[in-house]
C-alpha cells in the first residue's frame, strides 16, 4: 500500500494517513477504533469528497480539515494497511503486501533513487516535503541552464520545459541516467500528489514570466 505514516487526530480519537487511491489520485483515510472513512482530494481547491460510504456525523468537515493539515507534505512510502486502531497501544497493521498490477508503477517510483533523492533534498526539519524548497532550487537550476534559455527562446511549452528541468535535476541528485517519459510522468504525478496544491506552481509561474518577457522583446 502506498501511504504516508499515520498521524494522530485530535478532533476525534483516531488515526489518519494520506494514500494513493486505486482509482487514481490522492486521498485521506481516517480511522477510529469503530469506524473508518476515505475521501478523495480535489487538487484544484483542496476540497474532499467521500470515497464510498462515510458517516458524516463522525467524520465532519472539521475532522477532514485537520487531517489535510496534518498530512500535507508527508512523503509517500510503501507500508502495510492499518486494520485496527488502538488508542492505548500500537495499531494493528498488515505486512507490506506484494504489489498489484495497478500499484506497480507507483511502487517503482516510491522505491526509486530519484524519489528518495527528492524527498531527502527537499524536506524540511520536520521531515515534511517542501514544495517551496523544491521550487526554489528548480528555479535556480532553470536560471543557470542554457538549455532552458534555448527552449524558452524556441517557445517550447511550459509543460515540456518543466519536464526537462525535473528530469535533469532528478538524474543529477540520484546520480543516475535520466528517466524515460513514462517514468517521468509517474514521478511528477507522485510528487504532485504529496502536496495539496500543485507542487510545481511557482516553477510554472517563473517560466511563464520569462517566456512573457521574451515575447515582449
Amino acid at each position: 500500500m502506498i501511504r504516508t505514516e499515520a498521524v494522530k487526530t485530535t478532533t476525534i480519537p483516531g488515526m489518519a494517513f494520506r494514500q494513493k487511491l486505486k482509482a487514481g489520485g490522492s486521498g485521506i483515510t481516517i480511522m477510529t477504533p469503530d469506524d473508518r472513512a476515505t475521501f478523495t482530494i480535489n487538487k484544484r481547491d483542496s476540497s474532499c469528497v467521500p470515497y464510498g460510504k462515510v458517516n458524516e456525523k463522525v467524520f465532519t468537515d472539521a475532522v477532514v480539515k485537520e487531517v489535510l493539515e496534518l498530512t500535507t507534505g508527508l512523503p509517500y512510502r510503501r507500508l502495510g494497511s492499518i486494520i485496527q486502531v488502538h488508542l492505548d497501544k500500537p495499531c494493528e497493521e498488515t505486512p507490506v503486501e506484494h504489489e498489484t498490477e495497478d500499484e506497480k508503477v507507483d511502487i517503482d517510483i516510491i522505491s526509486s533513487k530519484e524519489y528518495a533523492a527528492f524527498i531527502e533534498n527537499f524536506s524540511d526539519k520536520k521531515g515534511r516535503f517542501s514544495h517551496q524548497l523544491m521550487n526554489k532550487e528548480l528555479m535556480q537550476f532553470a536560471s543557470r541552464s542554457g538549455v532552458v534559455t534555448k527552449k524558452l527562446a524556441e517557445k517550447e511549452s511550459i509543460d515540456f520545459i518543466v519536464k526537462y528541468i525535473v528530469r535533469a535535476k532528478a538524474a543529477k541528485l540520484a546520480k543516475r541516467k535520466e528517466m524515460d517519459d513514462d517514468t517521468l510522468d509517474a514521478f511528477i504525478d507522485t510528487i504532485d500528489d504529496i502536496c495539496t496544491r500543485s507542487a510545481f506552481k511557482e516553477l510554472n509561474a517563473y517560466l511563464r514570466g520569462r517566456l512573457s518577457r521574451k515575447s515582449k522583446k
